[in-house]
């Protein structure tokens, strides 16, 4: 009955590997073949002429990359388009490169401080909220980006171009990051982020870092009132268009690489509150925890088998164990190097070349990779225990389902870093 047992299991851990392979070849296949789709749908596209788009950005402390990713967004390849940068406060580090590029192109770029910082929601949607409100109607769409990324010429056109439909409620890239430098805190990260977007792209969510929707769609849904009651903005985006009955559209031209590094502590703390934010977000959250116990089932459950089979003396116990211990883990591998080489050829043809994943760093692949999975579920467990989130030096009482108060605020100042500050992905 024991040995049945085991056996069971391993078919399942063995299927479920299996199946996680096939979905991550599916997304390399959709990315990888993306830039030839792309290419036909803009010539449809340019039949008729793109809406004026807005381009929003909000920020609190200045980016390693700001400056050169500010600059990036005025080379963009669309028609009639405006930069808005609301920052946090007058004395943000971040103001300086903001006002930089805006003396380079004033007729382009228009930068505004927050003026009301909302205790219901974070400052991100705060900002979000008072940008977009401030927008003329002449706009027909904005997009929205994160400051961390840099986006390819054609970004704001292949992000707009699924708009056209208008079942379609808001289109979405994700985040691909391609560090100068193969840390262990940047291979964990790496590992971490290949499962999460083959699992956004499954689940229909959008990312915040980089998306569109258009004006009407905006007004219609009640985005506005609802990101001043929530903690994450993209989150809330996935909750009105489910409402409302919109399509999401994964855009794979609109992945936005990110160059930062991070340390291996760093990224810990980080990852935790990233599944604060899913938890607050109320999307997809059981999936997350249904996947994070099957998760662990691959992880432990064949390991217990094997010393089963030592402590029996069966090689049949032995057998059950290293099976699916071997199937999965040599399926994590393959699905991490499948969604790479989608990732690649999507970075090359929008002229962005990586190559910190090479020969020189391949003996650290399996360690991290384990130690990725490791992360995930110490965040996990810290994500569902956490009542208060301290993020870039704001600190926030998360409440029943997404709602959440700020209860300290601080100005971010040029010397003043916040410990959780460098090396992350801003949430204001």
């Amino acid at each position: 009955m024991l040995l049945t047992t085991c056996w069971l299991l391993a078919i399942a851990i063995v299927a479920f590997s299996i199946g996680q392979l096939a979905f991550a070849v599916l997304y390399a296949r959709l990315v990888y073949s993306s830039r030839r789709y792309a290419n036909e749908q803009r010539t449809i596209a340019f039949s008729k002429p793109f809406p004026k788009a807005a381009v929003v950005m909000s920020l609190r402390g200045s980016d390693p990359f700001l400056c050169e990713n500010l600059s990036t967004i005025l080379d963009l390849d669309y028609p009639d388009f405006k930069l808005f940068v609301i920052v946090d406060s007058e004395q943000d580090s971040a103001m300086q490169d903001a006002e930089q590029v805006r003396q380079s192109a004033p007729d382009r770029v228009e930068v505004m401080t927050l003026q009301r910082k909302l205790s219901t929601c974070s400052l991100k949607c705060s900002a979000l909220s008072e940008a977009v409100e401030q927008l003329g109607p002449e706009y027909g769409v904005v997009a929205f980006i994160d400051g961390d990324v840099s986006p390819h010429r054609q970004w704001l056109r292949d992000l707009v171009q699924p708009l056209s439909d208008p079942a379609v409620g808001v289109s979405t890239g994700n985040r691909w990051y391609t560090p100068e430098v193969a840390s262990w805190g940047a291979m964990v990260r790496y590992f971490w982020n290949t499962g999460a977007v083959v699992q956004v792209w499954l689940n229909g969510i959008t990312w915040g870092g980089s998306m569109a929707m258009r004006r009407d769609t905006i007004d219609s849904t009640h985005i506005l009132a609802e990101w001043r009651r929530s903690l994450v903005d993209d989150g809330a985006v996935v909750r009105q268009m489910r409402t409302y009955g919109y399509q999401v559209a994964f855009v794979p031209n609109a992945i936005m690489p990110n160059r930062e590094n991070i340390r291996v502590a760093s990224f810990i703390t980080w990852s935790e509150r990233q599944l604060v934010a899913a938890k607050s977000a109320a999307s997809g959250w059981g999936v997350i925890i249904l996947h994070a116990l099957v998760i662990s089932s691959c992880m432990f459950a064949p390991s217990i088998i094997c010393c089963l089979a030592v402590l029996l003396a069966d090689k049949q116990f032995l057998i059950a164990g290293l099976f699916p211990l071997f199937t999965y883990w040599v399926s994590a591998v393959a699905s991490t190097i499948a969604v790479e080489i989608g990732m690649q050829r999507s970075l090359r043809d929008n002229g962005i070349h990586s190559k910190w994943i090479n020969g020189r760093v391949i003996w650290m692949y399996l360690p991290a990779l384990v130690l990725s999975h490791l992360v995930y579920l110490r965040a996990l467990v810290g994500a569902c225990r956490i009542k208060k989130l301290s993020w870039r030096g704001i600190e926030y009482l998360l409440l029943d389902g997404h709602n959440v108060k700020m209860v300290r605020y601080i100005p971010f100042g040029g010397g003043d870093t916040p410990s959780d500050f460098r090396g992350l992905d801003s949430l204001l």
